[in-house]
């Protein structure tokens, strides 16, 4: 019986904290990233074809402080710009806003990610959706059954 391979760890993996920190400078972490967004008491989560741009304008009348967008397939959201501009949408009166992304590839989510630089004020991944569709697609709370990843 042969044992398979250990797929290679991506570089971005293997950093160290003082190498991220050199990398991303402007990095803004915990509650530094919490009190920038103006320290947020009611927050709007994301909810899977409820947190469109309506919503979340809606949302704020009522006194939420932050909203999250819905969840975003990464892929797609990167590759086909149709798909983008029809998911994505807001406006300046809109932050501050978090994008959630499903995803399974580093990479994949950093180019998704950099689409919405400077439009959002973080980005989120998905890491509880137990639907069936995150099963089949293997992001969500499935990734845990795929420690390499």
């Amino acid at each position: 019986m042969t044992v398979p391979e250990t797929p290679a760890v991506p570089a971005h993996f293997t950093m160290s904290e003082d190498e991220i920190i050199a990398k991303f400078p402007n990095r803004l972490r915990g509650y530094d990233l919490f009190r920038k967004m103006g320290s947020p008491k009611h927050v709007v989560a994301p909810m899977v074809d409820q947190s469109e741009l309506a919503w979340r304008i809606l949302s704020r009348r009522y006194d939420a402080d932050l909203c999250y967008t819905p969840m975003f397939h990464a892929r797609l959201f990167h590759q086909d710009k149709k798909y983008r501009d029809e998911q994505w949408q807001t406006n300046e009166d809109e932050r501050p806003v978090i994008v959630q992304f499903c995803a399974n590839d580093p990479d994949v989510l950093l180019k998704a990610a950099s689409f919405v630089v400077g439009q959002a004020d973080a980005v989120d991944l998905n890491l509880g959706c137990p639907q069936h569709i995150a099963r089949r697609g293997h992001y969500g709370s499935y990734l845990m059954e795929d420690w390499n990843l």
